[in-house]
């Protein structure tokens, strides 16, 4: 995969929401909104945000398709914040103009060149990724689990894009160097988890993840972006044509989670 191939795939992606079920009437509950708000906030404000550094370095290169795909991932990011942000109008949730989490994060990338803000962004991204497969069991809106889903399967493609610059513009290190740095990115991952759960915490626990299944459900999808990093590993990503267990444990209805099915990036 090239980033060519991720701009075909952008492209062909943008009305991944034109059938969103706004129908829907299910409205959350007062424990609902409770429950959910906080998180659900601080994560809409983030979809929208944090790209323009990253953007700014990607202009700097001499690499058309990268600052293209760059560009056409934040519309993406900001068609999830779009989204998000119609669902909590809809709900009555206040937004956001920012929010902590989000400050720490893009603080840290805008330090860094772009090889280390790639690599913060996609702790973020692999963090997203499990606040939104819990939130799709935290409530019963068919509505939000539709969007959950959708953001989930967008989000395997914003790690591959994000491994793809790792592979492509990280500095080239000898071995020990290296390893120190591979340490100290997992020192930085277990940092965003520990901080994502203890502000998120609610919605975590009623999308079933209490702090130990957090952190080993983070350490296994780290685990996989790592391995994808490497320039001979496949570019494999979670979805695509799944059937529904025979034993479901979340809501059941038209929005069914996908299963833990590989696809090759090609």
């Amino acid at each position: 995969m090239t980033f060519a191939d991720v701009i075909t795939y952008f492209q062909a992606n943008r009305t991944r929401f034109a059938d969103l079920a706004w129908d829907d009437p299910h409205q959350l509950s007062p424990a609902q909104k409770r429950t959910i708000s906080a998180s659900l906030q601080a994560f809409q404000c983030g979809e929208g945000t944090g790209g323009d550094h990253l953007q700014a370095l990607a202009d700097q290169l001499d690499d058309a398709d990268y600052t293209a795909a760059t560009r056409l991932f934040r519309q993406e990011e900001a068609g999830h914040a779009a989204v998000l942000g119609q669902f909590i109008d809809r709900q009555g949730i206040p937004r956001l103009q920012s929010h902590w989490l989000h400050t720490v994060f893009g603080g840290l990338g805008r330090l860094l060149g772009l090889g280390h803000s790639v690599r913060v962004m996609l702790m973020a991204k692999v963090v997203a990724t499990m606040y939104y497969r819990a939130l799709y069991t935290a409530t019963f809106s068919g509505l939000l689990q539709q969007l959950c889903r959708r953001i989930v399967l967008d989000e395997e493609m914003h790690l591959v894009y994000y491994c793809l610059a790792i592979r492509q513009f990280s500095p080239r290190r000898n071995w020990l160097s290296a390893w120190l740095w591979k340490q100290v990115y997992r020192i930085l991952m277990v940092g965003a988890a520990l901080v994502v759960y203890l502000s998120c915490r609610r919605a975590l626990r009623a999308g079933g993840y209490g702090l130990g299944r957090f952190c080993a459900a983070l350490a296994t999808e780290y685990a996989r972006v790592e391995q994808m990093q490497r320039p001979d590993a496949p570019l494999v990503m979670r979805g695509g044509p799944t059937q529904a267990p025979a034993s479901p444990t979340g809501p059941q209805g038209a929005w069914q989670w996908p299963g833990s099915s590989l696809r090759v990036a090609r």
